[in-house]
C-alpha cells in the first residue's frame, strides 16, 4: 500500500464517524479534505466491496436524515456520486442506492434537494446526476420510485434552471458538464436536450438578461467540450450560435460576457473546417471598426482579441490548409497588422518581412488611429474615438491596444518564427517605453522566448538564430520570473549541444558566460538567485569537465571566475543568494572530483575555513544551513572516501568546523529538511569512524569527540517520519557491513592481540606496542557499537514510517477520548480530521 492511500481501518473509522461531524467547524474546506481522504481510500482495489461490507449507503444515507448540516450530507452525496462512477463494481452501489434503501429514500432526497437554497447542496445534486447518468443509471425505470431519476427531475427544466443559476459559478459549470453527457446518449443526439438548447439560445439577444447570455455561452461551451459522439455535437453547437450571431455577445457591456463569447469564439476556430468563416471573421471585425454603438476601447480590445484567437487557433487546425486567405491569410496580415502597431507606438520602424498589413483597410486605420490619430485623420468616426478618451482615458486605451497586440504577437511566436519577428521584439525589450510597462515588457519577452524555443526545435534553423538570447539574459530590465524563462531555454541549447555547429555554439556559450556573470551582480537580489540556480543546473547536467568548451559551456579561466562569484555569494545580504552560493560549491565540488584544481580551488579558499564553514551552519535562516550541509557533506564525500581522496589529506577544514554541540543544535533543529540533512553528515561522520578506527594516526579523536553515533541513534525517534528514515536507512546499512565484520571475527580481534602479546619483546619497540594497543581499542569500539546497533528494533521503528500507521496512530489516540466530546467552542468537537 502506497504512502498516500488510506488503510481500511481508517476509513472505516473516518465512515462512522462522519454521520456525527460537528456543526460547528467554522473551516468549510474541512470537509472537503474529508471527501478527498475517503476519495483516495476508493481509488485502492476492493474498495466498493470493503464499503459493501461496511453498509456505507446505509451510512451515507445517514448523513442525508439526520444532519443538519448541509456540509456533511454535501460530503455524502458526492461520494455516493463517486462510488457508482467505479468501472463495473458501481454497479452494486448503485442497486443499493436504487433497491436495498426503504422507497428509494437516497433519490428521493436528490429530487426533493435539487433546488435547495444551498448552492453547495445544488452543486452536488447534480454531480450525483452527472455520474449515473455517465453510467447509465439515471434512465433505469423504477415504477416503484415514479419513474427514471432524470423523468424525477425533470431534466429538460431541471438543467436549464441550473445553467441559469445565478448563486454559483461552480453549479453553473457542473451543469455544464451535465448538459454535455446528456446531449448524447445511446449513439444519437438526443432531441429533447438539442430543443432546450435551442429554446435557450433563440430568445432575441436583447430580451436576454446578463444570467441568460451567460448561460447561453456556457451551454453552447458545453457542446465544443462534449466528448461523446465529438463531431455532431460540435456541428450541433455551431449551428446553435453562429459567428454573425455570436458578434452581438462579443461587444456586450458586460466584460464576462465578453470573455466568455471570446471563448466561444476560439472553439469555433478551432473546430471549423469551413472556408466561409474567413469571410464571417471578417465582417464581424468590419462591423466592430465601423460602430459606434460600443466605446472605443472596448471595440480596440475586442478587435484584437478576435484577431489572437484567429492567430492562435489557425497553426493548430489542420483542416485549415487548402483555405487560402481565409484563415491563414489574415493570421499573418494580422501579426503584421500588431507588430506594426506595437513598432508606432515605441517610434521604432518595423522589419521589411515582420508581416503586411491587414488588408482590411477601415480595420487597419481604426486600430492606428488609437495609437496615432494623425495615421487616420480622415477615416469617418477617428475625431469621435479619439475625444472619446481624453487624457487618463486616451492612455488607458493606448496600453490596453498595445497589450492586445502584443498578445497577438506572443500567439503567433508559439506556431511560427521569423528572423525579422525576432529582431524587432529583440529592439522592443530594449525600449525604455516597453520596459516602463511591466505586463507589455513580459508579454514581448514571452513572444521572443516562444519564437527563439522554435529555433532551437528547428534543424534547419540552427544556433545562428540564438545568438540573441544572450544579449537578452544581459537586459537588466527583465527582472527574475522573465530571467528565469531564459535561462531555461538556455540550458534547453546547452543539452542540445551535439546538434550545433561547433563555431557559432562556442560562441554562443562566451556570449552565456559573460550574459550570467553580468547578472550575477545585478542589483536585484531574485535575478543574482536566479543566475546562481542556473549555474548550478548546468554543472550538474553538464559535469565540469577539462578546458572543451562543448563539454561544459563553462572551461578554462571562465571555471575560476565562476567559483569565484559562487564563493562572494556566500556573503550575500540576502538570504537566498547565500543558499544558492553554497548550493553552486557543493554541486562543483560533487561533478569536479576529476577536476583536482576546481576542488582545490574551492577546498583552499579562505572563505571555506573552519570559521567561514561555521558561519554558514549557524546562519539565522534555515534554507542557508540547509545549503550549508549539503555543502559540508559533498566536501567531506569527496576528501575522505572518493578514490582520489588521498590527493586532499592535507585538508580538514570542513571536519573542524564542527563540533558536538553545533550537531546537537543542527540535530535538534525547528526545520525537518536540516534535521535530515544533519542524519546525513551524521551518517557520513560515522562511515568515516568506521574505516578508520583501527587506524591510529587518523582523525579518530575528532570523530569521536563528534560522538555521531549517539546522534544519530538518538534521531531515529525524531518527530518526522522522513528523518527517522533516513537515520534507519543508515544504521540499516551499517549494521550489514558490520554482521559480515563481526561474522568472521566473531571475537571481537582477541585473538590478535593474544598474538600481539606473544610478538616479540615490547620495550624493544614501546611505539609499535602502542600502536597495537590503539587498534585493539579501536575494535573494542567498534565492537561496543555494533552492539548498539543490534540492540535497535528495526522492523519495529521501519513500521512507524508508513502513512497508515500515523493516521491509525492518530486514530487510537485521539478521536475516541477527545474528538467526540461535544465543546461549546467553534471549530471544536467532534471533528475527524483532527486525527491528520
Amino acid at each position: 500500500m502506497s504512502n498516500t492511500a488510506i488503510s481500511p481501518a481508517a476509513m472505516h473509522a473516518v465512515l462512522r464517524q462522519l454521520p456525527l461531524m460537528s456543526g460547528r467547524i467554522v473551516d468549510d474546506t474541512r470537509h472537503e479534505k474529508v471527501l478527498s481522504y475517503m476519495r483516495l481510500f476508493l481509488a485502492s482495489p476492493g474498495a466498493i466491496a470493503r464499503l459493501g461490507e461496511w453498509e456505507a449507503v446505509r451510512v451515507l444515507g445517514d448523513c442525508l436524515r439526520q444532519s443538519s448540516d448541509h456540509r456533511v450530507a454535501a460530503v455524502a452525496v458526492r461520494f455516493l456520486g463517486d462510488c457508482i462512477a467505479v468501472p463495473e463494481a458501481g454497479r452494486a452501489v448503485w442497486r443499493c442506492v436504487a433497491d436495498e434503501q426503504p422507497d428509494g429514500a437516497i433519490l428521493r432526497w436528490i429530487v426533493e434537494n435539487a433546488d435547495s437554497q444551498h448552492a453547495l447542496l445544488r452543486f452536488s445534486c447534480l454531480y450525483f446526476v452527472r455520474m449515473a447518468a455517465a453510467g447509465g443509471y439515471a434512465e433505469e425505470e423504477k415504477e416503484a420510485a415514479g419513474g427514471t431519476l432524470l423523468e424525477r427531475l425533470d431534466y429538460r427544466r431541471y438543467v436549464v434552471r441550473r445553467l441559469l443559476d445565478s448563486g454559483s459559478y461552480f453549479v453553473v459549470e457542473e451543469a455544464c458538464r451535465l448538459l454535455g453527457v446528456l446531449v448524447y446518449r445511446g449513439g444519437r443526439l438526443d432531441p429533447v436536450v438539442c430543443e432546450l438548447v435551442r429554446a435557450l439560445v433563440d430568445r432575441p439577444f436583447a430580451q436576454q438578461s446578463t444570467g441568460r447570455k451567460l448561460a447561453v455561452l456556457a451551454a453552447v461551451s458545453a457542446l465544443f467540450c462534449g466528448t461523446a459522439g465529438r463531431r455532431a455535437v460540435h456541428c450541433l453547437g455551431l449551428r446553435l450560435l453562429p459567428l454573425d450571431r455570436l458578434a452581438l455577445y462579443l461587444v456586450d457591456s458586460d466584460r464576462l460576457i465578453r470573455d466568455r463569447a471570446l471563448d466561444v469564439l476560439e472553439n469555433t476556430l478551432r473546430l471549423t473546417a469551413d472556408a466561409g468563416c474567413g469571410p464571417a471573421v471578417g465582417r464581424i471585425l468590419a462591423a466592430l471598426a465601423g460602430s459606434a454603438e460600443a466605446g472605443a476601447k472596448v471595440r480596440a480590445v475586442t478587435v484584437l482579441r478576435i484577431m489572437a484567437a484567429v492567430v492562435k487557433e489557425a497553426p493548430s487546425n489542420t483542416r485549415l490548409a487548402d483555405t487560402g486567405a481565409c484563415i491563414r491569410g489574415r493570421a499573418s496580415a494580422f501579426v503584421g497588422t500588431a507588430i506594426s502597431l506595437l513598432c508606432l507606438a515605441h517610434g521604432l520602424e518595423a522589419e521589411a518581412g515582420a508581416g503586411p498589413h491587414s488588408p482590411d483597410d477601415e480595420l487597419h486605420l481604426f486600430l492606428f488611429s488609437l495609437i496615432d490619430p494623425s495615421a487616420a485623420s480622415g477615416r469617418p468616426g477617428a475625431t469621435a474615438d479619439a475625444a472619446a478618451g481624453g487624457g487618463g482615458s486616451a492612455r488607458g486605451l493606448r496600453n490596453a491596444v498595445l497589450i492586445e497586440a502584443a498578445r497577438i504577437v506572443r500567439e503567433y511566436c508559439r506556431a511560427g518564427f521569423d528572423s525579422d519577428t525576432v529582431l524587432v521584439l529583440s529592439r522592443l525589450l530594449e525600449h525604455k517605453g516597453v520596459q516602463a510597462n511591466a505586463q507589455l515588457l513580459q508579454l514581448v519577452l514571452d513572444a521572443a522566448v516562444g519564437a527563439l524555443r522554435l529555433a532551437r526545435h528547428s534543424a534547419d534553423l540552427g544556433i545562428a538564430h540564438l545568438l540573441e538570447l544572450p544579449a537578452i539574459i544581459s537586459n537588466f530590465a527583465i527582472r527574475a520570473p522573465g530571467l528565469k524563462t531564459l535561462f531555461e531555454l538556455a540550458h534547453e541549447v546547452i543539452e542540445a549541444k551535439d546538434s550545433y555547429d561547433r563555431g557559432l555554439f562556442a560562441r554562443f556559450c562566451a556570449a552565456l558566460f559573460r550574459s550570467v556573470r553580468a547578472r550575477l551582480v545585478d542589483v536585484e537580489w531574485e535575478a543574482r538567485d536566479t543566475a546562481l540556480e542556473f549555474v548550478s543546473a548546468v554543472v550538474r547536467g553538464q559535469g565540469w569537465a577539462g578546458a572543451r568548451c562543448l563539454v561544459c559551456p563553462f572551461a578554462g579561466d571562465a571555471r575560476d571566475s565562476l567559483i569565484a562569484d559562487a564563493v562572494r555569494a556566500l556573503d550575500d545580504p540576502e538570504e537566498y543568494v547565500r543558499a544558492s552560493g553554497a548550493q553552486v560549491l557543493a554541486t562543483i565540488v560533487d561533478k569536479a572530483q576529476d577536476d583536482r584544481h576546481a576542488v582545490c580551488t574551492i577546498v583552499g579558499h579562505a572563505r571555506l575555513d573552519r570559521v567561514g564553514l561555521a558561519s554558514l551552519l549557524n546562519d539565522s535562516e534555515a534554507f542557508v544551513k540547509r545549503a550549508a550541509l549539503d555543502l559540508v557533506c559533498t566536501i567531506g564525500r569527496t576528501l575522505a572516501l572518493s578514490p582520489s581522496s588521498s590527493y586532499y589529506d592535507g585538508s580538514r577544514e570542513w571536519l573542524h568546523c564542527l563540533d558536538y554541540p553545533r550537531l546537537y543544535q543542527l540535530a535538534d533543529d525547528p526545520d525537518f529538511e536540516v534535521r535530515v540533512r544533519c542524519a546525513s553528515l551524521l551518517a557520513l561522520l560515522l562511515h568515516c569512524w568506521l574505516l578508520r578506527v583501527d587506524d591510529p594516526h587518523s582523525d579518530v579523536r575528532v570523530l569521536e569527540g563528534l560522538q555521531p553515533g549517539s546522534l544519530l541513534i538518538d534521531m531515529c525517534g525524531d518527530s518526522s517520519r522522513y528523518v527517522r528514515r533516513v537515520c534507519l536507512d543508515r544504521l540499516s546499512d551499517m549494521k550489514q557491513g558490520l554482521d559480515s565484520h563481526f561474522s568472521k571475527h566473531p571475537n571481537g580481534g582477541e585473538e590478535e592481540e593474544a598474538e600481539a602479546a606473544v610478538d616479540g619483546d615490547c620495550s624493544a619497540s614501546n611505539s609499535s606496542c602502542v600502536s597495537k594497543r590503539r587498534q585493539t581499542a579501536g575494535r573494542d569500539r567498534k565492537a561496543v557499537f555494533y552492539q548498539k546497533l543490534c540492540a535497535i528494533d528495526f522492523a519495529r521503528l521501519k513500521g512507524s514510517l508508513t502513512a497508515e500507521h500515523l493516521y491509525q496512530e492518530a486514530l487510537d489516540t485521539q478521536v475516541e477520548r477527545e474528538l467526540m466530546d461535544e465543546s461549546e467552542a467553534p471549530n471544536e468537537g467532534n471533528n475527524i480530521l483532527d486525527c491528520y
